[in-house]
């Protein structure tokens, strides 16, 4: 009884009870000054981007691949012209008659901000007036998430984020009618007894239920994450709720779970253009009835209303009704997939005989993870001792206020950062937001409650937080330089085989600049960062990996001959085969049938991803094995003699042990200037790029490789111009060839290799 009194005391001490009637100017003035913070944050380093090392002609090159995805749907380039980034896109280019590069570049400062709006709204919620003021400046600007929301990253994750903390919001402001404020109900709560509530609060349920129906537009993730929100709070509205309020709670959530789910599954722009099909209308008209029914208590229908079984069952059949219990397979299958499997089985698997694929999500760098505690607090807070005291404040937070148990699915994918990939880290930001402000708030009102300390000294706090926390990251940010996906020369020389290719041509390149080669070449890859299971990736590695010309060129036509997806004809064959058939590519011209015009891309950006892209290359489809080429950046001074092939590195006081080099090329503007030792059998190879100002030391598995040589060698080769034609010179940065036709063409016989 002690320890329950003490809670109670405390919580109500700290309680200042939110009042939007009273509150709105103010909750409106806090949230457009964290927007402005937020997106001030943002625009400062828009200067940065004007260098031309990073604008290919006239255009910006964006932060990440996957905006290039969305812009190339907006372009109606690949399949995603129906998905909602790509949609937004193509509506702010055509309302703002802007070029979708411009959209692409400044559209994410603008969308990111707006989760400024949302923990201003949270903040709120727990902690009244003056709990806003820190989590709107701080809330939309933690390092995890500004980093996936900075200028040129355009993609999903403003909303992946905005719209979980919105529908979460949603239902505690909901349940903050019916509920207790902390887990323990106050003296006044106890005696309050069956209050009514505000006539138009079942029609707000119905308002924030809408919402969430179309909240996924922008991303798959959210619908489910959604649901998993709703039944928290309804297991919450069971716990929580005040005397004889239970069984509003459960209408009200009602109300938002029929207006939210009720009718099609729908993903994408479909949420929007097929808002009104009749099933989804029904949905809409059931849950308007419910918000009359339970705003009107019609006399006749009062015992039936009032009985909480009805109710329950009500709940029951929208469930399944709703489809609210599916969603949780796939969300979990997917979770599941970041834990990075190195073997994916092929469509056999059923068979000890079927090939198996190389699993890629673990060279995934944005599922790289993170690498220690410290790491990630400094990824949701300023700095990682702030990131604990801020965890401090979230504890408390859970510990005083149940609505904070919203935020947990949030703050659980963010720490699953952990062990999933940095990408996750953006999650919590908002969280350590709240609990830094209202954690600071709360302890100085108990440190100050002796002293006569008025609201103005809270607000003080509040700024002098606000205002520090900004400084703070204004200094880490204006560190970060821009971060280019590709080089300049690389997106110029996709410009140019947009107007040398055909129609139906298909570009072959690593997946990872799968996306930019559509959204500026206009022609379709094989693989992109939506294509790019190991399934998919495999013939473009081995293209890349193999030393074999002939086997590289047969493997693209093979594959482009079966719609690029050769799996579905290896899948039929046992590993043994797919071995056989593949190593029958470099041993003999095959013959095949002319599919449409191939063209492979490549690029010095491949040069540190040749690690990883090897053990794709070199995988076995029969063993489930790969192997790893040796390649080392060089980034300390060195020496090389260059009559012994020796190579030094470091100065004269720390030198390392001499190298002893296979050969050397430089990469200049005038060509390669290649020495080689053979007198240094086994050495590794020495790579210059003059222009690119990196050096590389790689192994004969990297060297060898068709997409080092087709990059660094003679491209006028004899046994290179027998498959491939260079159509663009770009060295030493990018070189783009055709992939001739098969040497021996199908005559129209049901061959192997024509199916």
């Amino acid at each position: 009884m002690g320890f329950s009194k003490t809670y109670v005391q405390a919580s109500d001490f700290l309680d200042e009870r939110p009042d939007l009637a009273a509150d709105w100017k103010w909750l409106l003035a806090v949230a457009a000054l964290g927007y402005c913070c937020a997106l001030g944050l943002r625009v400062m380093d828009a200067g940065q981007w004007l260098a031309p090392a990073l604008m290919a002609g006239d255009q910006v090159i964006m932060s990440t691949h996957d905006a290039y995805g969305w812009l190339a749907g907006a372009k109606g380039v690949n399949g995603y012209a129906q998905y909602g980034m790509s949609w937004l896109a193509r509506v702010l280019a055509a309302l703002f008659g802007a070029p979708l590069w411009k959209v692409g570049f400044w559209v994410p400062a603008f969308l990111g901000s707006v989760t400024a709006v949302a923990a201003a709204l949270w903040g709120w919620l727990l902690a009244g007036r003056r709990g806003a003021i820190a989590a709107a400046c701080l809330g939309a600007v933690s390092p995890g998430f500004f980093f996936r929301s900075r200028l040129g990253y355009y993609d999903s994750d403003a909303f992946t984020l905005l719209m979980p903390l919105l529908l979460g919001f949603f239902l505690a402001h909901l349940l903050s009618y019916c509920c207790t404020r902390a887990w323990l109900p106050t003296e006044a709560e106890r005696t309050e007894g069956d209050a009514d509530l505000p006539a138009w609060l079942p029609w707000l349920a119905l308002g924030y239920g809408l919402v969430a129906r179309v909240a996924h537009f922008a991303h798959d993730d959210i619908q489910p994450l959604g649901v998993v929100l709703l039944w928290m709070a309804l297991a919450l509205a069971a716990v929580t709720a005040r005397r004889g309020m239970r069984l509003k709670a459960l209408q009200l959530l009602l109300v938002y779970a029929v207006a939210g789910y009720g009718g099609y599954r729908l993903f994408g722009i479909a949420v929007f253009t097929n808002f009104l099909l009749p099933l989804n209308v029904a949905g809409i008209a059931a849950a308007a009835a419910l918000a009359f029914l339970f705003q009107r208590r019609p006399r006749r229908l009062g015992h039936v209303l009032a009985n909480p079984w009805v109710w329950l069952a009500a709940l029951l059949a929208a469930a399944v009704l709703c489809d609210l219990f599916t969603p949780f397979g796939p969300f979990w299958g997917k979770a599941m997939s970041y834990f990075k499997p190195v073997v994916e089985a092929g469509g056999n698997a059923g068979q000890s005989t079927a090939p198996v694929y190389p699993g890629i999500t673990q060279s995934i760098r944005e599922a790289k993870n993170v690498a220690d505690w410290a790491t990630f607090f400094a990824g949701m807070s300023m700095s990682p001792w702030v990131g604990a005291a801020s965890l401090l404040g979230v504890l408390a937070l859970l510990a005083l206020r149940p609505a904070m148990i919203l935020m947990l699915p949030l703050l659980g994918i963010g720490a699953a950062s952990l062990l999933m990939g940095v990408r996750f880290a953006m999650f919590g930001g908002p969280a350590f937001a709240l609990g830094l402000g209202v954690g600071a708030h709360w302890l100085a009102k108990a440190l100050l409650r002796r002293t006569g300390a008025g609201t103005r000294a809270f607000v003080l706090l509040q700024c002098a937080i606000a205002v520090a926390g900004l400084l703070t990251y204004a200094h880490i940010f204006n560190s970060f330089a821009p971060t280019p996906v590709l080089e300049p020369k690389h997106a110029l020389a996709l410009m140019r085989l947009k107007t040398i290719a055909p129609k139906d041509a298909e570009v072959w390149t690593w997946w990872d600049f799968g996306y930019a080669t559509q959204y500026y070449a206009e022609r379709m890859t094989p693989t992109d960062g939506g294509k790019h299971a190991g399934r998919d990736i495999f013939p473009t590695a081995l293209a890349l990996t193999t030393p074999s010309f002939r086997q590289a060129a047969q493997v693209i036509l093979l594959s482009a001959g079966v719609g690029g997806e050769p799996y579905r004809r290896w899948d039929r064959m046992a590993a043994k085969d797919v071995r056989l058939e593949l190593e029958s590519l470099a041993a003999a011209d095959v013959a095949m049938k002319r599919p449409p015009t191939q063209y492979l891309v490549v690029c010095w950006e491949n040069m540190p991803l040749l690690y990883w892209l090897s053990f794709y290359g070199t995988w076995d489809v029969a063993a489930g094995a790969g192997v790893h080429a040796k390649v080392q950046e060089v980034s300390q001074a060195f020496k090389v003699d260059s009559t012994r092939g020796v190579m030094v590195m470091g100065g004269p006081r720390g030198a390392s042990a001499p190298v002893l080099l296979s050969s050397l090329d430089r990469l200049t503007p005038e060509g390669t200037r290649r020495l080689t030792f053979p007198g240094n059998p086994g050495g590794p190879h020495l790579v210059i790029n003059d222009i690119a100002r990196q050096v590389f030391l790689m192994d004969d598995l990297a060297y060898d490789s068709v997409g080092v040589q087709l990059l660094v060698g003679d491209p006028a080769r004899p046994e290179l111009t027998r498959y491939f034609k260079l159509v663009h010179e770009g060295f030493p940065l990018v070189r783009i060839y055709e992939v001739l036709p098969p040497a021996k063409e199908s005559t129209g016989q049901a061959e192997a290799f024509t199916q």
